[in-house]
């Protein structure tokens, strides 16, 4: 007698073939509808959970219409593996369907299953009580199918459970050190990643679509993740593991401002409270922590963010948008502020040397240095800033002023981590020297520093003289070595 994971097992290799099934659909929603329970076998008994938990359901599906000689019996001691093996066959039906190389009547067969499985069913909020399961692949793997579920229903048109608006509100109305805030983060940032992806013309409107319903409650998360105090935590882990996930769903905010038409709160709300985001790099977390939060800080200036979401050629930037501009200024004034107040100061840039291939090999002597990425990022993150700053700005005097200052914590910044010898040459050298490596770092530094120039000598031009000093940050270095001869500014010090 077949037991009712080998059904399941017959059903996934059909639907991963693609193959059109003859059924009706209840005898696979029965199939597919998930009795939960703990890795023991023993049934959840979670308050929130108990009204959506049960048998498999009443109506059993014809023994001979899908081909076993017994109704199914699930055994506790496979309840683990026959859940799993339902989300998996789910995933893969909804793959299908919005793959176009699925036949047509395969995939209307698998959308009309789908359907009815959403409408037989809380099914949403039996994933939901799956977050709070120990066993952590089952959580992830109801996390994945959610979001592929969620998906599914906002490109098809259907209004998403109320019970799951509601669970996302209550988990993301303030922190909590509770697994059910990662998956949470999780699922909407793998949503809108797929929203983000598609190529259809309609990927705007599905998105302002999902982000109304969410917009207040992101910024109420971001107040309450932010204002944490890191050295009061029992669990830093999981605050840093929440971290990590809002960072992710941050950028592709961000990313849906920049190249799509979208202008909700939660899309501003970096811009508007900066000093949040700015502050994890103050605290006493692991150096990859540091080193996204100024990864995506510099993204964010150098208005880069999202473009690894897109398929194909490189996304357009939308028209000008004023409200942005004004935003990236703020922004950058964060930035400049804190590194006023001592950030480079107190960011540490030690870090394990980058190898070809992963891990150093045993036996093979690994040479202490500092964390490359962290110090391009640091050095691009400063100088754009400044850039920001002094094209809206219209005294000569107070850019001399702040391009000293800055440059010098810079540079200061710097120097313990550079090679004796860059240190004989030009100060501007040690500058590029940090960037030889990145060509993409490289060239954005390059052209704030021009920008810089420019804008000094345009404004030199019409005030009065000042002091004759080289302050080029491009003189006598490796960028303006790699510049045509003929190029603005190249080897002209300011006055």
């Amino acid at each position: 007698m077949r037991d009712f994971f080998e059904v399941l097992e017959q059903l996934y290799k059909k639907v991963l073939l693609g193959a059109t099934l003859a059924n009706d659909n209840q005898d696979y929603v029965f199939y597919l509808n998930p009795a939960f329970s703990d890795p023991a076998g023993s049934p959840v008994t979670s308050p929130e959970c108990s009204s959506t938990l049960g048998a498999q359901g009443d109506r059993q599906p014809s023994p001979a219409s899908l081909s076993i000689s017994a109704a199914p019996v699930c055994l506790k001691s496979d309840a683990r593996e026959v859940t799993l093996l339902q989300l998996t066959v789910i995933r893969v039906m909804l793959t299908k369907i919005l793959s176009a190389e699925t036949e047509f009547h395969a995939k209307e067969k698998y959308r009309e299953i789908i359907q009815v499985l959403l409408m037989s069913s809380d099914f949403d909020s039996k994933l939901t009580c799956m977050f709070q399961n120990s066993d952590k692949l089952l959580s992830h793997m109801a996390a994945k199918c959610l979001a592929s579920l969620l998906y599914f229903q906002l490109k098809e048109k259907i209004t998403l459970s109320n019970s799951w608006i509601a669970f996302c509100q209550k988990n993301l109305s303030e922190y909590s050190e509770s697994d059910k805030v990662v998956y949470c983060l999780w699922t909407l940032t793998v949503v809108i990643k797929e929203i983000f992806k598609n190529t259809c013309s309609q990927k705007t409107e599905i998105l302002k679509q999902f982000l109304t319903l969410f917009d207040s409650i992101f910024e109420v998360f971001y107040n309450s993740l932010f204002s944490q105090h890191f050295e009061n935590l029992q669990e830093t882990s999981k605050l840093v593991n929440s971290l990590i996930c809002f960072l992710e769903l941050l950028e592709l905010l961000v990313a849906a401002r920049i190249h799509l038409d979208l202008h909700f709160t939660c899309q501003r709300i970096l811009f508007l409270k900066p000093s949040g985001v700015l502050n994890v790099i103050t605290w006493p977390v692991e150096a990859f922590v540091k080193r996204k939060v100024i990864v995506f800080l510099k993204k964010c200036l150098l208005w880069k963010v999202g473009e690894d979401l897109c398929r194909g050629a490189a996304p357009a930037l939308t028209p000008p948008n004023c409200l942005l501009d004004v935003d990236t200024l703020a922004l950058a004034g964060a930035v400049l502020q804190a590194v006023d107040l001592g950030l480079l100061r107190t960011l540490s840039v030690q870090g394990k040397p980058s190898c070809f291939g992963g891990e150093v090999q045993p036996g093979c002597e690994q040479r202490p240095g500092p964390d490359h990425v962290i110090l391009r990022a640091a050095s691009l993150l400063l100088v754009k800033s400044l850039e920001i700053k002094f094209q809206n700005c219209a005294s000569a005097k107070e850019m001399k002023v702040d391009l000293q200052r800055f440059m010098s914590e810079l540079l200061t910044f710097l120097k313990p981590h550079l090679e004796p010898s860059v240190l004989l040459h030009n100060p501007c050298e040690w500058l590029s020297r940090v960037f030889i490596e990145q060509d993409d770092d490289m060239l954005e530094a390059a052209k704030a520093s021009m920008g810089i120039y420019v804008k000094l000598t345009r404004l030199r031009n019409g005030q009065t003289q000042v002091q004759s000093e080289r302050t080029c940050l491009l003189e006598e270095s490796y960028l303006c070595s790699k510049l045509p001869a003929d190029f603005p500014g190249k080897n002209k010090p300011l006055n």
